[in-house]
């Protein structure tokens, strides 16, 4: 009896070390120009590549970049390209300075649609932008690696795991 509440309570608690990794949605593994990043001049492109594959049905426009200047008006073309992991969208109007705000929103290979923004500088002089400045930047524009959701239900699955373990050592003693 204790050897089947054993292997049960290890089945329980190793599924929720797998739970993290099946719930993540479309991470930004690289964009172009960074977040928080500063270009001499505008880019002819925007792309952004994520963790997993873009979920694409037939022609319909189900993933999305939209790029905006600091007058908030449109600066990329309607339709963005996806190919496998990478959406990207060309800039229509390229002689322009200040903030660009990019607006992003795909569907991920597990079928979730997940958006977010970011932003980056075009005419100041370029900045070289090192792993810990660019999660700095992201952090500051709202790009989060971590998902919150995710660390709330990786909590709750360690407080369940702790109160089944409290409870068979008590129910063992007596």
């Amino acid at each position: 009896m204790l050897k089947q509440i054993v292997v049960t309570f290890t089945a329980f608690a190793l599924s929720f070390i797998a739970i993290p990794a099946a719930l993540a949605h479309g991470e930004i593994t690289l964009a172009v120009p960074a977040a928080g990043a500063s270009v001499l001049t505008a880019p002819s492109e925007v792309s952004i590549e994520f963790d997993g594959k873009l979920q694409t049905i037939g022609k319909e426009s189900i993933n999305l970049i939209t790029v905006t200047d600091n007058q908030g008006q449109i600066i990329s073309s309607p339709t963005s390209v996806v190919d496998g992991t990478k959406i990207s969208t060309k800039l229509q109007l390229t002689d322009i300075t200040g903030l660009v705000s990019v607006h992003y929103r795909i569907v991920s290979e597990d079928g979730h649609p997940v958006e977010g923004d970011y932003s980056f500088t075009v005419g100041q002089k370029p900045t070289l932008t090192s792993a810990g400045n660019e999660e700095g930047a992201e952090a500051a524009n709202g790009i989060s690696e971590e998902g919150g959701s995710n660390l709330k239900l990786t909590a709750g699955g360690f407080l369940i795991i702790a109160l089944v373990a409290v409870f068979l050592v008590r129910r063992r003693k007596k």
